[in-house]
């Protein structure tokens, strides 16, 4: 049964903020989401796209703050006007959406009030050079509710973290379908096209994808792999390739704009992680109803059905991965169910109107728990 807050049994919308610091798509279409329900202030940089902008619904009110690069004191004047804007509001919920190194420190100053926050991952990955660990653990001891992607990630708060099992709830990553208003008809899949998309770092894999090329294109000699993203030194990488030709290669940060293009034309979706605890890509392939093969690792097999919207296999494995392709580019009948089994679940379970539903079903346990825990103690009777 979902607990219901005093104003929400009044039918009073719930006043909640959302902020959030670079993952806009996800943020802009959860905001949207959940202003169906309640009244929705989104906080963004000032540095955000127009784009991105534009597409905010009316029912949302947008809030911009100015941030610094991460490294300079400054970023204390952005967090001060958080501050000051979430008291002028007076919400009933705070979510912090994704991490800020400013923030995290932040968050003790933010607890008058039920504070969420999204964890996208328990452990900072192998390899990667841009998040930080400072500050990171006050993302979940600060926290009145967490909300996590995977139940994985969850395990991994309450055994790794000692957080407790009932303050984590896990709430699935919404299908990314913010770049398809890029998708064209004029864009078609290529045939044998297979796509590694997103951040290259040590625990994607990337070297296995590579060490397969050659058992694929032996199969399907007009095999291309595409490689889009930015990360490590590529030179590592190229180094490894027996077949230099058989791959395409777009080693930065790939323009929103061309996103959809790279999904329209690709045929399959890899994900050769060798650690992960969620994915934005396999969200991605979602949203563009692509079949994928990914890696048992993380959270990952709990956002690919095995045989439905993709295939999975052991990490570290370059021939079984080899395989799991093949199977696919040669079966296009089972391409084609897989796409519209991912269809369905975009549509359904992962659809941003019920992951808000979800959403909304966190805040009401926050609310009952910060009430609880903030309730004046009653003095015990004096017995005589």
């Amino acid at each position: 049964m979902r607990l219901r807050s005093k104003q929400t049994e009044e039918n009073i919308p719930m006043q909640i903020v959302l902020i959030d610091f670079h993952l806009y798509a996800y943020s802009i279409a959860l905001a949207n989401a959940l202003a169906e329900h309640c009244d929705v202030t989104l906080m963004l940089p000032d540095k955000v796209s127009e784009h991105y902008l534009q597409a905010i619904r009316p029912k949302v009110h947008c809030w911009q703050f100015h941030l610094w690069r991460q490294r300079y004191p400054l970023n204390i004047i952005a967090m001060a006007a958080i501050l000051r804007r979430i008291k002028a509001i007076n919400p009933q919920v705070v979510h912090v959406l994704s991490g800020f190194i400013w923030m995290d420190f932040t968050l003790p100053l933010m607890r008058r009030r039920p504070l969420i926050t999204t964890v996208h991952d328990a452990h900072i990955h192998p390899g990667d050079k841009e998040s930080s660990s400072l500050g990171h653990s006050l993302e979940w001891k600060c926290a009145t509710r967490v909300s996590v992607h995977a139940e994985a990630i969850k395990q991994q708060l309450v055994e790794d973290c000692r957080v407790a099992a009932d303050k984590v709830h896990v709430v699935p990553h919404g299908t990314y379908d913010f770049y398809q208003r890029w998708a064209s008809d004029q864009v078609t899949e290529q045939e044998n096209t297979i796509l590694f998309f997103g951040r290259i770092w040590d625990y994607k894999g990337l070297q296995y994808l590579i060490e397969a090329e050659p058992f694929i294109t032996a199969r399907f000699p007009t095999a291309r792999i595409v490689i889009a993203g930015r990360g490590d030194d590529f030179g590592k990488y190229e180094q490894m390739m027996v077949h230099r030709e058989r791959f395409v290669v777009l080693n930065e940060r790939i323009p929103d704009e061309q996103v959809a293009h790279l999904f329209q034309e690709a045929s399959i979706v890899v994900c050769p992680y060798i650690e992960a605890s969620q994915s934005g890509v396999l969200a991605l392939a979602n949203a563009f109803c692509k079949p994928v093969v990914a890696t048992t690792v993380g959270g990952i097999p709990e956002m690919v059905e095995h045989g439905k919207t993709g295939l999975l296999v052991p990490p570290r494995d370059a021939r079984s991965l080899a395989e799991a392709i093949v199977t696919l580019l040669q079966d296009r009948t089972l391409r084609q169910e897989m796409c519209l089994h991912a269809r369905h679940k975009s549509q359904t379970e992962l659809s941003w109107a019920n992951i808000a539903r979800r959403t909304l079903s966190v805040y009401d346990h926050a609310l009952v728990a910060h009430a609880a825990r903030y309730q004046p103690a009653i003095p015990a009777r004096e017995t005589h």
